[in-house]
């Protein structure tokens, strides 16, 4: 059987563009003895296939599979095709183990994504400029050394998955569908992951047992490049339209990642708000699976129970008509937040596929919390939404009284009479709520005398001391116009009552640009806590309020730094802030170390497993960073 060079291709389109292409790929082996070309025709052929290349992928891709074209290759086209697809690239076809043949050359020569930005700018949801990496599918004899060479002076980079048969196929498995995480692999993270940050005090450390694996216990060093990824050592994209002040906040808030990871299991799983969800090897950053694009970004932990990953959906958005109607009625008519679609997503949590999914009216963008069977969901449309966590069905909503933006709920249980109430901040009106995890009846409503400016108490996410029935909140106050300067406060409430024990203003300085809270941690009787008003790290005395010691964040820019909470482990106060990690003495506050690691930090907050920090990035990243790199001098034990 003779084979003409063919361009096949392979995408992640939909089911029927997919079969077509199939069918594509399948016609290179049908035609058992196919009529010599004229010259005429072989060109029209070797210029629609051109054509085709560039209508399927018209902005080129990042990856390339590259298969021989023989009879004999048949099995090894069908495992091409399957990593074409996991990598979103395109599959070509060589004319024979020495050649690519026109066709294919010229497909290739087209996939190139083309360079648009002015010179020294990027822009956001661009893929990079540059020729595709080639993956090569096959042993020697049907792709040859000499074919992989030239295809290297080029100025491709060559990537060979050869060997036998077998070692060819697991090669691409190993890729398209890695195995989970198991056994050893598993051991010192949590088994769930039911609310934020994964703990009602927002600690999010788990040390290495005396039995883990080395690589636990030392910490592993990766990257991972999700979807709308900017170079780590790049500007902020479209820093000319935005400036230093809002550049990198809009970059947090509508292409990376917002918050922290989720780490259960030996898989991490993000949110990013490039509408996907990732779940990756802990141990290697290998991509286990994602899903997406959703119906909007995605800006929270994804909480994981059993075997489903729930995750949520929302934006920032108000519409002019409401803003205008709710300033006219001098702030009594209720605000919406959120333009797009917004919902709360079940996924198989070892395979990604979609098990339930409800919508709402108003943005989904906090975190859920899972209790008692029941996952929680405040939305911008000013409920907070219970939900059977198997089937997704209704068990009760409740009016909040208020919007929530990015306030994700948190738990307290009652130690006397064991009611569990569901925690959470709204804007307009700025208060915290308790509501009844069981009936949905509002528990008690905080109402704060404090003058609190812009989405407020709707923003931020409030922290639970369970042992001392202490909920602590904080929230931009006393804005003035004149200078439009603010202060935060930071004030503890009883967890039982709502009642204020204390309040705390941190510092006076220019307000900041979009998320204007700090996400605090509580941990032996000390609040930490940043401020992205003064840039600085503070810690509090829980009891009263009185602020030990501050530390500022150097380099933060205008946007201010100080949104996501520190972590307490081994002895060291971990903080992602701006462009930097620090490692400080909670005693005193002073710098142990830093480290920076390429692009910025939102509202992230460092995920500690054993030896290795996990974090989001606003560059749309996922990092896995040895502590030691951070802070080399640190001894860690188990």
């Amino acid at each position: 059987m003779k084979i003409k060079s063919r361009t096949v291709f392979a995408v992640s389109l939909t089911g029927a563009l997919l079969a077509s292409l199939l069918a594509i790929s399948n016609s290179a082996f049908a035609d058992q003895s196919p009529p010599t070309p004229s010259s005429s025709s072989q060109h029209s052929n070797v210029q629609a296939e051109a054509t085709m290349t560039e209508r399927l992928f018209p902005n080129g891709v990042s990856d390339v599979v590259l298969c021989s074209g023989s009879p004999s290759q048949a099995g090894n086209v069908q495992l091409a095709q399957a990593l074409a697809t996991k990598l979103s690239g395109a599959l070509l076809l060589t004319e024979n183990s020495q050649h690519l043949g026109l066709a294919t050359k010229n497909a290739l020569t087209s996939l190139s994504t083309p360079q648009v930005a002015p010179s020294g700018t990027v822009q956001p949801f661009q893929p990079q400029p540059g020729k595709p990496m080639i993956y090569l599918v096959g042993d020697y004899s049907s792709i040859s050394a000499s074919l992989e060479t030239r295809l290297t002076q080029m100025g491709y980079q060559v990537t060979r998955l050869g060997g036998s048969p077998n070692t060819i196929r697991n090669s691409v498995l190993n890729m398209v569908a890695p195995a989970l995480p198991q056994g050893t692999s598993t051991q010192s993270f949590p088994t769930s992951w039911n609310q934020y940050e994964g703990a009602s005090n927002h600690e999010s450390f788990f040390p290495a047992s005396s039995n883990s694996p080395a690589w636990i216990k030392n910490g592993v060093s990766w990257s991972f490049a999700e979807q709308a990824a900017v170079p780590l050592n790049a500007t902020f994209p479209d820093l000319a339209n935005l400036g230093l002040r809002n550049a990198p906040v809009k970059l947090t808030q509508y292409l990376g990642n917002a918050v922290g990871v989720t780490a259960v299991n030996g898989i991490i799983y993000a949110e990013s708000d490039d509408y996907h969800l990732y779940a990756l090897n802990a141990q290697t950053g290998a991509l286990l699976w994602q899903v997406g694009p959703l119906n909007n970004s995605l800006m929270g932990n994804p909480i994981v129970s059993g075997n489903i990953v729930y995750v949520t959906t929302g934006d920032t958005g108000f519409s002019f008509s409401q803003v205008l109607k709710f300033e006219q009625s001098s702030g009594t008519s209720p605000l919406v937040r959120g333009l797009l679609y917004s919902s709360l997503y079940a996924f198989n949590a070892t395979t990604g596929r979609m098990i339930w999914r409800q919508d709402f009216k108003g943005n989904a963008m906090p975190t859920p919390i899972l209790y008692n069977n029941t996952v929680y969901e405040p939305t911008g449309g000013g409920n907070l939404w219970a939900l059977n966590a198997q089937t997704g069905a209704l068990r009760w909503k409740t009016p909040l009284g208020g919007f929530d933006s990015m306030s994700s709920p948190n738990l307290y249980v009652n130690p006397t009479t064991k009611q569990a109430s569901i925690v959470v901040g709204t804007s307009d009106a700025n208060h915290v709520v308790a509501v009844n995890a069981k009936t949905g009846a509002v528990t008690w409503t905080q109402p704060t005398t404090l003058n609190i400016f812009n989405t407020g108490m709707g923003d931020n996410s409030p922290v639970v001391d369970q042992s001392n029935g202490i909920v602590v909140q904080d929230s931009v106050v006393n804005f003035d116009r004149a200078n439009k300067t603010t202060n935060l406060a930071v004030y503890a409430m009883n967890a039982s009552t709502g009642k204020v024990l204390w309040s705390t203003n941190l510092g006076r300085s220019s307000a900041p640009p979009a998320y204007k809270g700090g996400m605090a941690l509580i941990q032996n009787g000390v609040v930490y806590v940043g401020s992205p008003v003064t840039s600085e790290l503070y810690a509090l005395n829980e009891s009263n309020g009185k602020i030990l010691w501050s530390f500022p964040f150097v380099n933060s820019g205008p946007a201010g730094a100080g949104r996501g909470n520190p972590v307490l482990a081994y002895g060291v106060l971990w903080i992602a802030a701006g462009p930097t990690i620090y490692a400080i003495d909670p005693s005193n506050g002073k710098e142990l170390s830093s480290y920076t690691p390429g692009g910025r930090f939102g509202i992230v907050n460092p995920v500690i497993v054993g030896g290795t920090m996990y974090l989001g990035n606003s560059y749309d990243w996922i990092q896995a960073i040895p502590l030691t790199k951070i802070y080399p001098s640190l001894k860690i034990s188990s």
